[in-house]
């Protein structure tokens, strides 16, 4: 080219260079996202929300952020992930049950809906940031599909370490030799191939460090990164290091009832309660007393486990807050943390029997020894222990029973969101929904949301927070009109106040077909009044629960949840 004509391009090429370079430092800079699930952590385990145990990484994010006292989850976790991941409710998207409960109920695997893993067809957030620049990572627990295609990989995460299951021993132990699970034994994948966990590391540091491996290698190309760190503690099995073990001995000496009690002092002082939180003890609670010496030396032991669990986990944000730091990438970054679910409160028989009952739980019934209730073996690898109903109960709150069920105490569960533009030092307690954190990281990424078209009967679709996270006055956000759910037969719905639960009270999974177990029914409760379910106002507001199981009964045609067990009498249906 004459030299003549290059000289004549060069102004030009320095004008279209500077344009650019204005137009990048006018775009507006997209966020860093890094979401933490904890797996069954209880409402008030975190000192943020009352709690003792400690957890100063955890405690200092939620106080430089927004704290959701009325965040909503799924009965458990796979569909509480499936909807995180999606915005949508579970039963649209093949999660309408548990894949491992689906052997338990002949020919529900059939239904759509309830395929037991998440539907290919549907977009994910990983899908949706990586499309717009996002590097994307997830490392730990999925539980939304057992081989490749199903995998992290395939649902738009460039980078990912995680095990399959819904939980494993933390130590590594009972790992697959292949990636067809016999025997109970658990199986981890590494960007969608089989890798091998390493035996005798604690889960926490594990599913940590690869998630800053992957961070850190990218640090510096100048994409936004979205970061999935979904921790498998402190779900069953409990265990811990030994260390951190001991850091908690004695803790726990009084029982269920006096942690619950100095607890509620602290959510008082914490602005989380109010007086009528407090007025009700529920029935359910053992007590400590009747127990023997042994029994107490147990259980003590085991919530001094499931401490222990928890500090680790804190421990291991802290790693991730450091790194972040150090590369100048934690101003940048929102942080949104979550529990699941509630507390899990299964008894210790009753998790031996399902473990014995099915083949693709989480370990080998073979490690149901001794070493599940001797308080010198317990935490250890090969000890398989729950801290049951108890703890559970005591540690979720104001709020009525754990895990599995759609009162309160299984679907309210701890979270709060921080991190750049976010007006923090709140507390934020109407309801919002775990399907919201999908719409409200695209809108904080800038990335246009396709809405989703839903019929008039169906629940709203996800809300953004953005407009609650800024606390400007002149910005509302929309509120939801309802919030719905089912799962295992369990219903309940909410709209306003008033809350209305169909089930059996105060049972377990492997506890339905008790002879002297009542049929489940319709229950009422007003939340403004009684947030912890305990007067039921099905009699004396009949017209209310007859609006709310009309409502139910929509969202459930709308979304195909199957309403009965197949097989099962007429008359068990609500309607």
């Amino acid at each position: 080219m004459n030299c003549r004509i290059l000289l004549g391009l060069v102004p030009l090429w320095c004008f279209v260079l500077v344009q650019e370079l204005n137009a990048a430092e006018l775009a507006p800079a997209r966020p860093n996202f890094l979401v933490i699930v904890a797996d069954d952590l209880a409402f008030t385990d975190l000192g943020a929300f009352g709690g003792e145990i400690d957890t100063p990484n955890l405690d200092a994010l939620a106080g430089k952020g927004v704290k959701l006292t009325g965040f909503y989850t799924a009965p458990t976790c796979s569909p509480t992930r499936a909807m995180l991941l999606t915005g949508q409710d579970a039963h649209k998207i093949g999660i309408g049950a548990m894949a491992e409960m689906l052997p338990f109920v002949p020919g529900l695997g059939e239904r759509p809906g309830y395929e037991g893993y998440l539907d290919p067809a549907v977009t994910t957030l990983a899908d949706e940031l990586g499309a717009v620049g996002y590097r994307t990572y997830m490392t730990g627990k999925w539980h939304l599909g057992l081989t490749p295609e199903y995998g992290p990989k395939a649902r738009g995460f460039q980078r990912s370490y995680v095990l399959l299951q819904g939980g494993a021993d933390h130590f590594g132990a009972y790992q697959a030799k292949t990636q067809a699970p016999t025997d109970g034994a658990v199986t981890y994948q590494e960007d969608g191939r089989p890798t091998r966990y390493p035996v005798g590391a604690f889960s926490g540091d594990v599913f940590t460090s690869k998630m800053l491996e992957y961070l850190e290698r990218h640090s510096q190309d100048g994409r936004p990164f979205f970061a999935y760190l979904a921790f498998t503690e402190p779900h069953w099995p409990l265990q811990a290091p030994d260390a951190l073990i001991d850091k908690y001995k004695g803790r726990y000496d009084r029982g269920p009832v006096a942690l619950r009690e100095a607890r509620f002092s602290r959510m008082k002082a914490l602005g989380l309660l109010n007086e009528t939180s407090l007025a009700t003890r529920p029935g359910t609670l053992t007590e400590w007393s009747s127990l023997s010496p042994r029994q107490q030396a147990v259980a003590a032991r085991a919530m001094e486990i499931y401490a222990a669990m928890v500090d680790s986990l804190d421990q291991n944000v802290g790693r991730v807050l450091a790194a972040l730091e150090r590369s100048g990438e934690l101003d940048d970054t929102v942080i949104i943390f979550l529990s699941d679910n509630g507390a899990e409160g299964v008894e210790q028989s009753a998790l031996h029997a399902l473990m014995a009952r099915s083949g693709v739980v989480m370990g080998n019934p073979a490690a149901l020894s001794d070493a599940s209730t001797d308080p010198l073996k317990m935490g250890r690898p090969g000890s398989y222990v729950a801290y049951g109903p108890d703890w559970a109960q005591a540690a979720t709150g104001p709020f009525r029973l754990f895990k599995g069920t759609t009162n309160e105490g299984g679907i309210r569960a701890p979270a709060f969101v921080t991190g750049p533009g976010i007006s923090g030092g709140r507390i934020y307690s109407d309801p919002v929904s775990v399907r919201d954190i999908m719409p409200t990281l695209l809108d904080l990424a800038g990335v246009p949301r396709t809405n989703t078209v839903v019929s008039p009967s169906d629940l709203s679709p996800g809300v953004s927070w953005v407009n609650m996270l800024d606390s400007d006055p002149t910005t509302q956000m929309l509120p939801h009109d309802v919030m719905a759910w089912e799962l295992f037969f369990r219903r309940g719905i909410r709209q306003n106040n008033w809350k209305a639960v169909f089930s059996q009270e105060d049972v377990t999974l492997l506890e339905q077909n008790k002879p002297d177990a009542q049929p489940p029914r319709w229950r009422l409760y007003n939340l403004s009044r009684d947030p912890g379910e305990q007067h039921d106002l099905a009699g004396s507001e009949p017209g209310v629960l007859k609006g709310l199981i009309i409502r139910w009964n929509d969202y459930a045609a709308a979304n195909g949840v199957v309403v009965v067990p197949p097989g099962s009498p007429a008359q068990t249906r609500s309607h």
